[in-house]
């Protein structure tokens, strides 16, 4: 250890042996004498500088190097980012275009089904109203009951079958119906590319809505054969009275069929097949149901009850008899019921009355305009109940059940004209019975 300290001692004499430094100045020499500890101080000085410098010059090399990088970094991100947001605005602006696509889709659709909407809920609030009046006429009829009095058994219901139901001819034409449906639904549809990202969307749509046309065409059907079947029973009730159908239906207004046209211009380029289909479909049920409810207020107020909706017996017919008070061969235009004393005696439709009053063979009398060319007569009253001009309903209390005039006994005779003349009372109150019994 000695040995190498003395080794480096002589080294470091060698390179740092004591030194003397000479100048001149105003023609005087002067020395500066460096000895070897000031040599080594100095040396140590001088090379921590140099150190130093080079440690700062290789730390600014590295830090440019470190901004360098940084900043491509930076520019590197920022151009990713870019791409990222441009892309993002693109699948914004993508999805955008898609909204409004499927807007203006979802818009025309539920427009188109609104619209026949509205159009059915028209025709099912007519149709509706139209089977509550006859439900309650029904209703009010089976009070009366039979020409005898009878009351149904069965129930009430509104009205007899025509024609006995075939289940499977029906079947057969809404599947028919339903298969046409779906060809006009599929002929409107828009071709949606297959690589769109709202095909999907855009097709469950447009299926839904095929079913909900399909279900919207079937129930049209239904209305329009309920209410042709509806419109046939109330013929035949009508026509089993004796008057046709035509005779007390409203001539049309219009006789010029070819030109009877009108309405306001609706551009129709927009409308897509299924829903001309549909709506043509619906004018002529819509048409349907207001011929039914011409014939329904017809017969609401054709005379189709008895007078008497209590107990009673039919003490006369109509047509020629033996006359209760002079044995001679005559014509009864009327049915005579015998009934309990002042029992009440009821309109047999609604009306107006046109006379009550006594009159000579008749004793008290009430007539009842009923419109359509229908009057009713009750005669042989007690008391009358009711003045000319008044307005009655369907078994409103008219009088009461008496013996005035040329009678034999307490009773109510019950006259039907149409048109001035006489028809036999007792089909009519047959023809009721249809409206209420099973």
């Amino acid at each position: 250890m000695s040995r190498k300290s003395g080794r480096v001692k002589r080294i470091i004499s060698r390179l740092f042996k004591e030194r003397q430094i000479y100048h001149r100045s105003d023609g005087v020499v002067h020395f500066i004498s460096m000895s070897t500890k000031t040599q080594i101080a100095l040396a140590a000085v001088i090379g921590s500088f140099l150190l130093w410098v080079a440690f700062a010059s290789v730390n600014v090399v590295f830090k440019e190097q470190i901004i360098v990088s940084k900043e491509r970094e930076s520019r590197n991100m920022e151009s990713s980012y870019s791409k990222q947001i441009h892309k993002l605005m693109r699948a914004n602006d993508d999805v955008s275009s898609l909204n409004v696509i499927m807007q203006q889709e979802f818009d025309a659709t539920m427009a188109e089904i609104s619209s026949r909407h509205q159009t059915l809920k028209g025709i099912v609030e007519r149709k509706g109203g139209i089977d509550q009046r006859l439900e309650n006429l029904a209703k009010g009829l089976s009070q009366a009951g039979a020409p005898n009095g009878a009351k149904p058994v069965n129930g009430n219901r509104v009205m007899i079958d025509v024609s006995p139901v075939d289940a499977t001819p029906r079947q057969s034409r809404v599947s028919v119906l339903r298969d046409e449906a779906v060809r006009e639904v599929g002929r409107d549809r828009t071709p949606v590319p297959a690589g769109s990202p709202a095909a999907g969307a855009i097709k469950k749509m447009e299926a839904a809505a095929a079913d909900l046309y399909v279900q919207q065409v079937l129930l049209l059907s239904e209305l329009e054969e309920r209410t042709a079947q509806l419109h046939a029973e109330l013929s035949l009730v009508l026509s089993s009275t004796g008057v046709s159908t035509e005779d007390v239906l409203p001539a049309p207004k219009i006789g010029n069929y070819m030109l009877a046209q009108g309405g306001p211009f609706i551009d129709a380029s927009n409308v897509s097949d299924a829903a001309t289909a549909f709506f043509r479909h619906a004018n002529r049920t819509g048409i349907a149901v207001d011929g039914l409810l011409a014939l329904e207020n017809i017969v609401s107020r054709v005379p189709l009850s008895s007078p008497l909706t209590i107990a009673r017996r039919q003490t006369s017919g109509y047509g020629v008899r033996r006359d209760p008070i002079n044995g001679g061969i005559s014509s009864h235009f009327g049915l005579d019921f015998a009934a309990s004393w002042a029992s009440p005696v009821t309109a047999t439709a609604a009306g107006i009355v046109k006379a009550a009053g006594v009159k000579s063979g008749w004793g008290r009398m009430v007539e009842i305009d009923h419109g359509n060319g229908f009057v009713t007569r009750y005669a042989h009253l007690h008391r009358i109940n009711v003045r000319a001009g008044q307005r009655v309903a369907l078994h409103d209390k008219i009088g009461e059940l008496g013996s005035s005039g040329r009678s034999t006994g307490p009773h109510v005779h019950y006259e039907v004209l149409y048109r001035g003349k006489p028809k036999n009372p007792r089909r009519f109150i047959e023809a009721g019975r249809y409206v209420f019994e099973s």
